[in-house]
């Protein structure tokens, strides 16, 4: 595949003529190259904007979460009506049209900043500003007074009719109080900017091994590769009718549900089909699997072909495996369906801990491979793979946190350590989200719980149990880390050879536009109808129940936990067994990842299904009709990928142009 620069070459040798002088190309080289990355750079901007105003807008008013996936359908769905757009004006007029590495560059800023404004940060940190100083409600005393200077000033509005107003509306003829929010959110926005730099940095440190080295599928990027052209398919992809094929099967599925919305009459069927098994199982001890469900999404099925069978194969076993554990545990006695406090063993917070400690293996069995090159990298030798400025500048971004920290109330501790176990568990998700392409990929284990259960919370001060709680509901649940969207735009950035410096633009200045707006919008919206009227999770509860939990843990200190330490030990072995069984025999089919995401409640109730329909067929298509056929279909499976975002997307602006909500899928 040929470079931007090299592409541009061509096209200027061609417009300048056989005799023109060498200094001539280079010149109209020099100012194509950067017109055309002006272009791109610019319409990817507006796109990210336009995305933010509707995802914000979506999910606020509608619960429409079109950007909370590793592959977020908002992206590939503005993406495609660029790729439409630029088709028409190739047939129009030539010039007009975008490169490849242009449009590479547009799908690069899309993809990067897609989930900030709706479930990755910008609704939580609006949220961190404001919430303490509103909730609880009903005349109780503000969480904020309630914990009097363990919240520093500056990081909360001080207005409190700001505040009010943000949750109640504002008054007739009032305005939006713009200025009571600059402080706290400056103050937010810097913690949130250093922790993805250091996720970006850490994603760089990594593409190297996990690309080239370790040829590591991301079968994420599959799609926009081959919708850009820069696939194995070629210019020949749209033209293939299996694609579209692959695409009326989702697509009529979430249209005909679509219309089951305004014509009752006409079948209802949704965007997943759930075959609840456990439904009727009421009694103990199968009462334990009573929400044990056989989820069918095509998108899943699509994804699962394109992977490792290994991969596949280690979703719906190791969910199976947590299923057998679920009604073991109830055997013994100790039911997960049971009420709360009605048992003193808790068999979901064991296996999510086992999980935990099964993760740490597993990261550090990455980081030891490139330890070697990062130190290469440190000591500035000519052969090192690992960027030197990627070390610079995670171990900066790092450190810019704990001054941060430092400046919060001297927690530098409980941030270390918070960023330390978030690092453990990224990791590993980050590693499936790049192996198995797990569209929707979430933990029960977060940093908050843990490190109360392996350090206690005697030592920590009401400030330091604060900012635990904080960073938790920011960023602790870790199913939308900017790990996974960096990694997989790697391997998208290697893979379409796109030109790095703009890139690296692009990419930076996609996720201030994504932040800023989302501060925008939703602040917006939410002075305009009030904020306690949206049900969406990041916005409406997701602090507030934070902050509940917060009082509790600061009325009721606990030492260590054996339970959890024992647990996290018993994972770590499961874990390095797991590894050694992969590494040591052929005849071994499961990836150790599947484990620590076996209990994730979107693998129990939207992927496990699909996986092992996506796993059965790529098996018998290779099996029965070899590599030859496995690639002739590979199309039709793509096109179920594409199909559901696309229609899905549809659906969502439709309902917020016309202001109707449709069907819920």
């Amino acid at each position: 595949m040929k470079t931007a620069v090299e592409s541009e070459r061509m096209y200027c040798e061609k417009a300048s003529g056989a005799g023109s002088a060498a200094g001539a190309v280079q010149e109209g080289l020099t100012l194509s190259v950067r017109w055309r990355a002006a272009r791109a750079v610019v319409w990817g901007l507006i796109l990210v904007l336009t995305l933010c105003a509707l995802t914000t807008h979506s999910n606020l008013i509608y619960r429409r979460y079109i950007t909370a996936a590793s592959l977020p359908s908002g992206a590939v769905f503005f993406f495609f009506l660029t790729v439409v757009l630029n088709g028409i004006l190739k047939r129009v007029h030539a010039p007009w049209a975008m490169g490849k590495w242009e449009l590479g560059i547009v799908f690069s800023m899309l993809f990067i900043s897609a989930a900030i404004p709706q479930a990755s940060i910008g609704q939580t940190l609006v949220t961190l500003a404001v919430a303490p100083q509103y909730y609880p409600r009903r005349g109780g005393v503000p969480y904020a007074e309630q914990l009097g200077d363990a919240i520093p000033s500056w990081l909360l509005v001080q207005d409190r009719e700001a505040v009010r107003a943000f949750y109640e509306g504002l008054a007739p003829g009032g305005s939006i109080p713009w200025s009571a929010w600059v402080v706290p959110m400056l103050g937010w926005t810097l913690f949130a900017l250093a922790l993805t730099a250091a996720l970006g940095c850490l994603a760089r440190i990594l593409s190297h091994r996990w690309i080239e080295e370790e040829r590591v599928a991301f079968p994420l990027m599959e799609l926009p590769l081959e919708m850009m052209g820069a696939g194995s398919e070629g210019d020949r992809f749209w033209r293939n009718p299996l694609l579209w094929l692959g695409f009326l099967t989702p697509g009529t599925m979430i249209g005909v549900g679509q219309m089951h919305s305004y014509f009752p009459t006409i079948p209802e069927i949704g965007q997943i089909l759930t075959w609840r098994i456990g439904e009727g199982w009421q009694t103990a001890p199968l009462n334990a699997l009573r929400d044990f469900v056989f989820p069918v999404w095509m998108l899943v099925i699509g994804v699962s072909y394109l992977i490792n069978g290994e991969v596949a194969a280690s979703i719906w076993v190791f969910h199976l495996l947590y299923r057998v554990q679920l009604l073991a545990f109830a055997l013994m006695g100790y039911n997960a369906a049971a009420p709360a406090g009605t048992t003193t063993f808790n068999p979901m917070d064991w296996i999510h801990h086992t999980e935990f400690g099964a993760c740490v293996v597993l990261s550090v069995s990455m980081l030891l491979p490139v330890w070697s090159e990062v130190k290469k990298a440190w000591r500035r030798e000519p052969d090192a793979r690992v960027p030197r400025g990627a070390v610079l500048g995670f171990l900066g971004a790092n450190g810019a946190m704990l001054v941060w920290a430092m400046l919060a109330g001297r927690n530098v501790l409980p941030v270390f350590l918070f960023l330390l176990v978030l690092y453990a568990i990224v990791l590993a998700l980050g590693r499936m989200v790049a192996s198995g392409g797990v569209y929707l990929v979430d933990n029960g284990y977060v940093p908050e719980r843990l490190i109360h259960g392996l350090s206690g919370s005697l030592w920590q001060s009401n400030s330091g149990l604060w900012i635990l709680n904080a960073q938790n509901a920011l960023v602790g649940r870790a199913d939308m880390s900017f790990l996974y969207f960096a990694l997989n735009d790697e391997k998208f950035r290697h893979e379409a050879r796109l030109p790095q410096r703009i890139h690296l633009a692009g990419v930076v200045l996609s996720v201030l536009a994504a932040l800023f707006g989302a501060y925008f919008f939703i602040l917006w919206w939410s002075y305009q109808y009030g904020a306690v009227n949206f049900a969406a999770w990041p916005l409406s509860w997701n602090v507030p129940q934070h902050l509940q939990r917060l009082m509790g843990d600061m009325a009721s200190r606990q030492p260590p936990s054996g339970e959890v330490w024992s647990a996290t030990l018993v994972g770590a072995g499961i874990g390095l067994f797991l590894l050694q069984m992969n590494r040591q025999f052929t005849w071994w089919r499961l990836s150790p990842l599947g484990f620590v995401i076996a209990s994730s409640e979107n693998v129990s109730g939207q992927i496990w299904g699909g996986a092992f329909i996506g796993w059965l067929l790529s098996s018998l298509v290779k099996r029965y009709g070899g590599m030859p056929v496995y690639r002739k279909l590979r199309p039709f499976f793509l096109g179920l990928i594409l199909g559901d975002v696309v229609v899905y997307c549809t659906v969502v602006l439709l309902e917020s142009l016309i202001g109707v909500r449709g069907a819920g899928f």
